[in-house]
């Protein structure tokens, strides 16, 4: 058995078929089945069920994955850590969620990239549970996540952040006016769906205040959903970050929902120090939440050092902070 038999198994149990697999580590099907051979052999263990569909893992196959996982992650760590003492080089694979793509993630990756040539930047965009699923998998360094508690990852606030019920643009909700959750009470709305942090957060806020929620649809795409709130289909509640783009070009009208938040976090692995290249990467998205939050570009997002509880004085805070928005 060797790292490269390791290697190999591991790309053919993601693709599920050989040929797919062979495509993509660039060698042939005959040369691969031959050393997946080999390493069945050497284990004394198939590993995997062959059909007309594909392969499916054994349950020796689905062991060997799960500990192969964190053994080949570790491996191409140490490989970069010692190429660290130089100058940033190596693998960084990257968590970002779809909701901060137009406020942080653009920008954040063109500047590392321009910065840190030398560093092959691997980004993984999805929702808070697949991405901290991700790191737990060891497929991804260090994520921004809503953060829920995020137990068993050594996780870094960042910032809270307000919700805000977002209408048609022909509605002129007032980005500075704060509604009460009853706004949005019985109101036809599109959300992100019930695996989304975004979507835990509004209804344990419904639950707690016992009113009635109407969801028309669910999608993780906050873009599509404010996309269907500007055609008028239903209202929605996201945060800022989520319906920037969309407001800046009149599509849409929002307002600040008083006393509903997330809260923001970076996790990574609590087994293993962040590398150079990643420490890189945390500072760069520090610097840039920092400068846009107290430039009062992020309109709804507070700066505190741990997630206290919600309380009149921070969200009296966030208010002042409101108003002083464009």
């Amino acid at each position: 058995m060797n790292l490269r038999q390791i290697r190999y198994f591991l790309e053919i149990a993601e693709h599920g078929n050989f040929t797919r697999a062979s495509e993509v580590l660039n060698i042939a099907q005959p040369a691969l089945s031959r050393q997946i051979r080999l390493l069945e052999e050497d284990l004394g263990e198939t590993l995997f069920i062959r059909s007309g569909h594909g392969v499916a893992l054994t349950a020796a196959g689905k062991a060997l994955r799960e500990r192969a996982t964190v053994l080949v992650y570790e491996f191409d760590k140490l490989r970069d850590v010692v190429s660290d003492q130089s100058e940033p080089r190596g693998h960084l694979t990257v968590g970002l969620p779809p909701a901060i793509s137009h406020m942080v993630s653009i920008e954040l990756i063109d500047a590392y990239c321009r910065q840190y040539a030398d560093v092959h930047l691997h980004i993984r965009e999805g929702i808070s549970l697949d991405l901290i699923a991700g790191i737990q998998q060891s497929k991804i360094d260090c994520a921004i996540v809503v953060s829920d508690e995020n137990q068993g990852l050594r996780s870094e606030f960042l910032f809270r952040e307000t919700l805000f019920l977002v209408a048609p643009a022909s509605e002129k909700y007032d980005l500075n006016q704060l509604l009460t959750l009853d706004s949005a009470a019985g109101k036809p709305l599109i959300l992100t769906n019930r695996m989304n942090n975004f979507r835990v957060a509004i209804e344990d806020a419904f639950g707690r205040n016992q009113l009635p929620m109407r969801v028309l649809a669910d999608s993780n795409s906050t873009s599509m959903i404010a996309a269907l709130v500007a055609k008028g289909t239903a209202y929605s509640i996201l945060p800022y970050c989520a319906i920037d783009a969309a407001l800046s070009h009149g599509l849409i009208s929002a307002s600040p929902i008083e006393g509903l938040s997330v809260d923001w976090a970076f996790v990574s692995p609590p087994q293993t120090e962040l590398t150079i290249p990643a420490k890189l990467f945390h500072q760069m998205l520090l610097d840039q939440i920092h400068r846009k939050v107290e430039g009062n570009n992020w309109l709804g997002a507070v700066l505190t050092t741990t997630p206290a509880p919600i309380s009149a004085d921070n969200q009296q805070a966030s208010i002042d902070m409101l108003g002083n928005g464009p």
